[in-house]
């Protein structure tokens, strides 16, 4: 679930992610499915438009590297927000979200 946020919050910047190398020495690893769950059709679309919008091409290890950077971003986002202290903060962030225009 906090990915799913952190993948959606940097979706919801303006500004592309910037191309920089991931450190991909991790234990852990997650597939689509597992990260997506029921919206995983969803988020998907959500990705690839914003390819589209972006002007990035839409071939397979490109959308797969975007997804990386939108993830590496929104989880940086997250982790610097002075204002998320316990998960009534996320929820509170995750509303405001909802009800904007």
């Amino acid at each position: 679930m906090l990915c799913r946020w952190a993948f959606c919050r940097s979706l919801a910047e303006t500004t592309p992610p910037s191309p920089v190398a991931i450190p991909t020495d991790s234990n852990v690893e997650m597939t689509w499915q597992v990260f997506g769950g029921a919206s995983g059709d969803l988020l998907i679309v959500a990705l690839k438009q914003r390819c589209h919008n972006d002007h990035v091409e839409m071939g397979k290890d490109t959308v797969a590297e975007q997804f990386r950077l939108h993830l590496h971003r929104g989880i940086g986002y997250l982790a610097v927000d002075l204002n998320i202290k316990d998960i009534k903060d996320f929820i509170k962030i995750t509303a405001a979200d909802l009800s904007a225009p």
